[in-house]
């Protein structure tokens, strides 16, 4: 096992879009949820609703852990990225901010394109304030088993295509 550096670290952000969220209720018992996430301006963002225990953690205290780990199913290669800072829970209302995170969650997911637009159209449509938990990332650290310069998983998935 290393260490990965930044330019491995950057790449397995880019190239997943799921991560864990960890976080310490008021009692200092740990609390984790599954999340969907994108980037952006070097923050780590998810469409979480601010209520219920997530709510709760965040209240007591802002410090998070999000967590992002790669890993084949005999764990021979595998990679992890943990990343520290702090969350903060934001209301969209403009139109523009509203449509460009629903845009940017479908790119990091490498969806097809439209393939939220049910949800962005409810949000536009009803004028409802769209929750973001933005986290804003003070330190970040990887391990890997896997050799340097291995292709993301989005690189092999281009060049499938370019293929076809």
């Amino acid at each position: 096992m290393r260490n990965m550096k930044d330019n491995e670290i950057d790449a397995l952000l880019e190239g997943f879009g799921w991560a864990t969220l960890c976080m310490v209720d008021p009692d200092a018992r740990p609390y984790a949820i599954e999340f969907s996430y994108f980037l952006e301006n070097g923050d780590i963002c998810g469409l979480v609703h601010p209520r219920g225990k997530t709510a709760e953690c965040l209240a007591s205290t802002r410090a998070v852990c999000v967590k992002i780990c790669d890993s084949d199913a005999q764990c021979r290669r595998y990679r992890a990225v943990s990343c520290f800072g702090i969350a903060a829970f934001e209301k969209l209302t403009n139109p523009i901010d509203v449509a460009r995170a629903w845009d940017n969650l479908e790119e990091q997911l490498q969806l097809k394109n439209g393939e939220y637009s049910g949800y962005k159209k409810h949000y536009l449509s009803t004028g409802k304030s769209l929750p973001l938990l933005r986290i804003m990332v003070s330190e970040r650290s990887g391990v890997t088993i896997s050799p340097r310069n291995e292709p993301t998983k989005k690189e092999v998935r281009e060049l499938a295509s370019a293929v076809d």
